[in-house]
């Protein structure tokens, strides 16, 4: 479940890529307690990103390597985040329950087989899966090689 670090795995959402997709004085507006207004509460934001992160998680948990994970995830995880972080709120923001929405709609396509997280290798033999099943088996008993003569 990340984006590769310097030493290990980050999450392929995190606060910063809040703040670069929403802005820092509009997540401060969303998340500020009363005894510190304009100021980005990080308990709030992080909670809301945990929670997002576990919805797509709950969709797309074993489709994509977690140590190169798809930046489609980073975009749908912080639609969702931002829809929970507004919570009543989401009505009065243009585009928060659309954007909710169609992330949602995004991920049950991906867990249906009907869309890409956009991570297939020519190595892939399913849609969107990383981790398709590989098998194998011994040489077979009768070869063509093994039958000749009869």
């Amino acid at each position: 479940m990340g984006r590769q670090g310097a030493d290990t795995l980050m999450p392929y959402l995190t606060v910063q890529d809040m703040i670069d997709r929403f802005g820092e004085s509009f997540l401060a507006d969303v998340t500020a307690r009363d005894d510190a207004p304009g100021v980005i509460d990080a308990t709030v934001l992080d909670t809301a990103i945990e929670d997002a992160v576990a919805i797509v998680e709950s969709y797309v948990s074993g489709l994509y390597d977690p140590a190169s994970p798809p930046r489609a995830l980073t975009v749908h995880a912080a639609a969702i985040a931002w829809y929970r972080l507004l919570g009543a709120r989401a009505a009065g923001f243009d585009g928060a329950k659309e954007g909710h929405d169609a992330a949602i709609s995004f991920l049950r396509h991906v867990r249906r087989g009907e869309a890409s997280l956009g991570d297939e290798t020519p190595q892939d033999s399913s849609r969107g899966n990383l981790q398709a099943p590989r098998i194998g088996a011994p040489e077979g008993t009768f070869t063509r090689d093994r039958l000749k003569g009869f």
